[in-house]
């Protein structure tokens, strides 16, 4: 059984309430005195404050008491009741009644009689009793903030009754509890409970049958130790004389509480739980599916298939091992499957509706199930070809039924087999299945006008239906909850009960009937199950996973047992009875039934095995397994590691860029470094001897120096570490070095040869005065920077100019070739040095970067490729513009769309050098190219000479992420851009004498060009009607509404970019209008003027015809037929007013219509094209499912109804084998 729902808003704060209140009473005196309490009291230490969660879940459902207070002895009365426990019929879903029932009635019931006070729930009875409470003094207690009233016992445990005479801090009422001292004594993870259904009530001392109570049940545990009212009665209720009666609650300072309660056996173990720390595995062995949003309804066919154990085995057997989940349909699902089985948690179902090509949006839609079904398993099934599962699926579901007509008169029959994969069944009008399969295969006589037109016999009185000619082992049944109803115009939820018994035979459906091999006894396995109405709700799912066992219901990720009355009486829908008499409709039934064939059951529920399950899979999930285990315990070890990050020679020279390498700088290429999760507690010592083991040189050979952040966003090597630090830890050295907030310790590793490592031993030079300095040298003809290694400085005071023949020898350059020098100081500040001064004067020290190069002569400047790039200040800043563009392909109609192309550019590109790099990766006219922001973007780039890049990149309105590559849009035009520019493209459909679209059209006109030169350019492309006014004109709407009628001298330069145009010949009834008849607009609506459709169109409104004429005209107009016409009103629309509905014998003429008034047809859309205001129309998605030749529709979305209707009409007529 469900759990009861949260108790009303005034209950839901009394644990707080209740707690605060006892933990004054412990620590202050009592204000009367009274006897010790009794032993039975539980212990302080069972009583301590439950963690805040569990407080959290108490407040929501009880008011759970601590410590006992001192209690005042009154005499009790103890009535045990030996009364029937039997069962009964119970309402859909027992909950508690909150609130108080008035009981103050003529014919009330006998607190005594508990069958009255508490109506059998259903279940079976394990103990009840009465207790009453007399009380010979209230204002003895009423000064007490609380009370309790003598124990009593019931179900072989004590009770008690705990009672707030001034209210659970509710002023001016009595609150009253019923705690269970077991519960209480319980420790907190015990597993004992008990299901009670009880009755409170306050009564008159002298007369019960005046009395006050309420009821409730509850699930009493160790967490959940009271429950009750906060408001059992009112001051006022309980001083005053109620209405109808002669004495009052309080009479004489006395009173009597009542407590009527029964104990119920939990024939599940989840009577009435609340779920809180609930573990479905432990409970049942079974887990459940996680919903991503609304994907409950595939979480029940899920769990249906994976308990159809011959399908699941199939499923496993198809070959996978080379598949990516997010990819593989069947893979994902046998992940699923492998995961059910395994897991002790809800298993995710991300993946597999990844492999369907859904996206987080498709996940919070809620899709039909049986079109779910039949595209999972088609899919299933073709990728079983070839495999040892091959024709599993139409083993398992698929039968066969036979279509015939037969004639009566003559011997002459037309019949066709077809294959099904469920049998969809009419539930309105129906009690029960076997009504409906009666109806299924009713036979259907055509005589009369209906005569059937048999060959070679002409029209026959004939007999028309189907008759199953065999069934699956596994058959689905569809019970048909949701259909269209003609009248409403709407898809409707059909609620009615109607039954689905354990077992049936469908032996009398099939052809052959009893003599049918084996015997069609079909066993009930599982039933899905809706609660909800059209627009929303939820599924879930009632199985039996094993032969003969129990039911389970699976409701995405919990999974609970389920009595035989909550798979099928509580499904079958229908009326309830509720509290009050009120008459209650369901809105939970079936939707969707399992069946088992009886001679099957052993071969499809037979257990699946570890040698089912493939190698790969176990192999796959205990890698997993192991890597999720491992990064669990990183995540624990997190804070004893750090990540340290290593910079070599090797990266520096691949570079090429601003520093030494790229940490994060996204718009360039990032340095890939050696990354290492090392301890924090290792030394220098220890990393210096793992860098040497990594580079084949001895610890002694290793300089390693901290990578430091300096204040102009640059990263440098700062001096090298000495052997002063070595015994520090890794942790030590990055707080002394690293002041940046960066989490990682970069470091600077180099090996050192003998030489140097002797010398500086040898000769240390201060380190004051020592500096080590990268040089790069740059060559302008290959346009490349390169690092050539450091200088080793040992006095900070030599002149710069001293150390030039080492720099020209490390260039490979003659001494003599004369060089220039800079400082890279940061990507925009490049700085040139002077070789005079020294080093300490040029303030250059450690990690300081000089880029050096040989000094052209301006004959070599202007041979270059690119004379800007001749010195380092030019490279760096070309390299500081540098942008990667991603030109993507704008195809017309019919035109094949080119692949992406990605061009390396230049920021201060101009416009034309763009377009000439684009047009020579494409291989076309470069003048022939547009450029623009978006795909579908009207907003085109304008060719300007001084127009950049970036300016062309910045005329976007957003850039999501300004390092990552930008985009633009090309297209490949027939003419050049410069004129193009002065012309524009017009798209256009074409609307014929009916109102009906044809098109779309484009063509190229000049922006400056008149209506008339238009539409005569658009003439040879139109399909014009013969018999037609050929005279053209044309026409502007938005939002399905005409803007303007364009006349021959008209510019088309004011049409608007995102207007729809059509173009039309002129109606002969306008070209002979008289002079006192008047042209007005018309356009179509679907129920609110708002929702527009459809093509708009002038009309001419005749003088004085009525408007049962003019309807004529109109519907002649559309080419609307007689039947279609009776769904059709007509409204004459002012500005700023209601719709008018339109009579017949209004006269239109008689209307004073102004300049924005409008005539106004409602009917339903059949053109796919509307709007709705305030949002965005739902996308109609047809499915179309061919099976045996037969043709299955699944059509969903805004204004499928309609379409259903008039596509089935439209195709049944033409194709005899479709089905809907």
């Amino acid at each position: 059984m469900n759990p009861p729902p949260p108790p009303p808003p005034q209950r839901q704060h009394q644990l707080q309430q209740h707690q605060q209140h006892h933990q004054q009473q412990q620590q202050q005196p009592q204000p009367f005195s009274a006897p010790p309490p009794p032993p039975q009291h539980p212990p302080a230490h069972l009583l301590q404050q439950s963690p805040p969660h569990q407080q959290q879940q108490q407040q929501r459902y009880a008011t759970t008491d601590g410590l006992a207070p001192p209690q005042t002895a009154y005499p009790r009365i103890i009535g045990p009741l030996n009364g029937g426990g039997g069962e009964s019929p119970v309402p859909d879903e027992p909950s508690p009644i909150p609130g108080v029932v008035d009981r103050m009635e003529v014919d009330v019931p006998r607190l005594s009689d508990i069958e009255a006070i508490l109506p059998n729930s259903g279940f079976e009875v394990e103990d009840e009793t009465v207790f009453r409470w007399s009380v010979p003094s209230w204002n003895a207690i009423k000064g007490l903030k609380k009370t309790y009233s003598p124990e009593f016992e019931c179900g072989g445990t004590k009770w008690r009754l705990l009672i707030f005479p001034s209210g659970n801090q509710a002023p001016e009422t009595v609150s009253v509890f019923m705690e269970s001292l077991e519960a209480a004594n319980a420790p907190k993870t015990s597993n004992w409970h008990a299901c009670v259904h009880f009755a409170i009530a306050i009564a008159n001392p002298e007369d019960e049958s005046i009395y006050r109570h309420s009821v409730a049940n509850h699930r009493y545990n160790p967490t959940e130790t009271d429950w009750g009212f906060s408001a059992l009665v009112k001051f006022a209720q309980l001083f005053g004389t109620p209405e109808n009666q002669s004495r009052p609650l309080l009479e004489n300072d006395q009173t009597t509480f009542v407590a009527v309660m029964r104990i119920y056996k939990d024939p599940t173990g989840v009577l009435w739980h609340n779920f809180v720390n609930y573990d479905s595995k432990k409970e049942t062995g079974f887990v459940g599916l996680k919903n991503q949003g609304a994907t409950c309804y595939m979480n029940s066919l899920l769990q249906s298939l994976y308990f159809t154990n011959y399908f699941r085995k199939a499923t496993f057997a198809i070959p996978t091992e080379n598949d990516e989940p997010t990819k593989s349909i069947p893979l994902a699902l046998q992940r699923v499957f492998y995961q059910l089985h395994h897991s002790d948690l809800p298993v995710g179902t991300t993946e597999l509706t990844k492999s369907f090509g859904w996206d987080t949006v498709d996940s919070f839609m809620q899709h039909d199930v049986q079109e779910f079904n039949r595209v999972l398993q088609d899919n299933l099934e073709s990728k079983m070809k070839g495999s040892k599962a091959e024709g599993a699926i139409s083993r398992l579901f698929v039968g066969k039924y036979k279509s015939f007509i037969k004639c009566i008169n003559v011997n002459y029959e037309s019949s066709r087999i077809e294959d099904y994969y469920d049998i969809q069944l009419n539930v309105k009008g129906f009690k029960n299945l076997r009504e409906s399969f009666v109806d299924y295969i009713v036979v259907e006589t055509l005589d009369g006008d209906n005569k059937y037109m048999a060959e070679g016999f002409g029209l026959q009185d004939a007999r028309k239906g189907v008759i199953f000619t065999s069934y699956p082992p596994v058959l689905h049944l569809q019970l048909k909850r949701f259909e269209y109803d003609m009248e409403r115009d709407a898809m409707v939820k059909i609620n009615d009960r109607y039954e689905f018994p354990q077992e049936i035979d469908l032996t009398d459906f099939l052809e052959g009937g009893s003599s049918a091999n084996p015997p069609q006894k079909y066993h009930l396995h599982g039933v899905l199950v809706h609660s909800g109405d059209l627009h929303g709700g939820h599924y879930c799912a009632f199985l039996k996973p094993e032969v003969g066992g129990k039911w389970f219901k699976f409701d995405d990720d919990r999974v609970t047992p389920v009595t035989e009355k909550e798979v099928l009486e509580e499904n079958y829908g229908g009326d309830t009875a509720r509290a009050g008499g009120k008459i209650q409709r369901r809105l939970t039934n079936a939707y969707m039934l399992v069946y088992i064939r009886e001679s099957d059951i052993a071969n499809i529920l037979s257990p699946v095995t570890d040698d089912d399950i493939p190698e790969h899979l176990r192999k796959r999930f205990d890698e997993e397994r192991q890597a999720a285990e491992q990064k669990k315990r990183d995540k624990e070890e997190q804070h004893l590691y750090l990540t340290v990050k290593v910079l070599f020679d090797e990266q520096i020279k691949t570079h090429g860029g601003f520093d030494l390498c790229n940490f994060e700088d996204k718009s360039q290429p990032i340095t890939e470094l050696l990354s290492l999760r090392l301890r924090k507690d290792e030394t220098l010592a220890a990393f210096k001897a793992r860098m040497g083991e990594r580079m084949n040189r001895r610890p002694e050979l290793i300089r390693v120096s901290a990578m430091i952040g300096r204040q102009n966003k640059t990263v440098r090597p700062d001096t090298p570490m000495t052997s002063s630090e070595e015994d520090k830890s890794l942790e030590y050295i990055k707080d002394k070095f690293v002041k940046s907030a960066t989490p990682d310790l970069r470091l600077y590793v180099e090996a050192i040869d003998e030489a140097t490592f002797e010398k500086e031993v040898e000769n240390p030079a201060p380190l004051h005065s020592r500096a080590f300095i990268f040089i790069k040298f740059y060559d302008p003809r290959a346009r490349k920077m390169e690092y050539i290694g450091k200088l080793a400085v040992s006095n900070k005071a030599s002149a710069i100019l001293d150390y030039l023949p080492l720099i020209s020898e490390m260039a490979r350059l003659p001494p003599d070739v004369p060089l220039k020098l800079f400082e890279e100081i940061k990507p925009d500040m490049i700085d040139p040095l002077d070789p005079r001064k020294s080093f300490s004067q040029a303030e250059l020290g450690d990690g300081d970067i000089i880029c050096v190069q040989r000094e052209l002569l301006p004959a070599e400047i202007e041979e270059l490729k690119d004379p800007s790039l001749a010195g380092i200040p030019g490279y760096f800043d070309n390299l500081r513009n540098r942008q990667v563009v991603v030109f993507k392909h704008r195809p017309k109609e019919r035109e094949q769309a080119r692949p992406d192309v990605d061009l390396t550019l230049s920021k201060k590109m101009t416009y034309d050098v763009v377009l000439n790099r684009l047009g020579e990766a494409l291989g076309w006219d470069p003048l022939k190219l547009r450029l623009s922001l978006g795909p579908n973007s009207k907003q085109y780039i304008k060719r300007s000479p001084t127009l950049t890049l970036q300016e062309m990149l910045h005329q976007a309105y957003y850039v999501a992420n300004p390092n990552a590559p930008s985009t633009l849009y090309f297209e490949l035009l027939d003419i050049q851009l410069s004129e193009l520019e002065n012309k524009r493209f017009l798209k256009f459909s074409f609307a014929d004498r009916y109102m009906r679209e044809q098109g779309p059209y484009e063509i190229l006109v000049q922006k400056n060009a008149r209506a008339r030169e238009v539409v005569e350019e658009m003439r040879p492309k139109l399909p014009l009607d013969t018999q037609g006014t050929g005279r053209l004109r044309l026409f502007e709407v938005n939002n399905f509404k005409i803007h303007k009628v364009f006349g021959d001298e008209d510019f088309i330069s004011t049409i608007g970019d995102f207007s729809t145009i059509y173009v039309e010949e002129t109606p002969a009834e306008e070209l002979t209008a008289t002079e006192n008849d008047r042209s007005v607009n018309v356009f179509h609506f679907n129920k609110e003027v708002m929702r527009t459709h459809g093509i708009p169109f002038r009309f001419i409104i005749k003088d004085r015809e009525p408007f049962s004429a003019t309807k004529q005209r109109l519907l002649n107009r559309l080419g609307i037929t007689e039947k279609e016409a009776a769904k059709v009103k007509f409204f004459y629309v002012a500005a700023f007013s209601r719709p008018k509905l339109l009579e017949d014998g209004d006269v239109l003429s008689d209307i004073e219509f102004m300049p924005n008034d409008c005539l106004a047809i409602d009917h339903v859309d059949k053109s796919g094209k509307s709007t709705r205001a305030g949002g965005v129309e739902r996308a109609i998605k047809i499915f179309i499912f061919v099976v045996a030749g037969s043709y299955k529709f699944h059509i969903t979305g805004e204004g499928s109804c309609s379409l259903w209707r008039t596509w089935g009409d439209a195709i049944s007529t033409q194709s005899p084998g479709l089905i809907f």
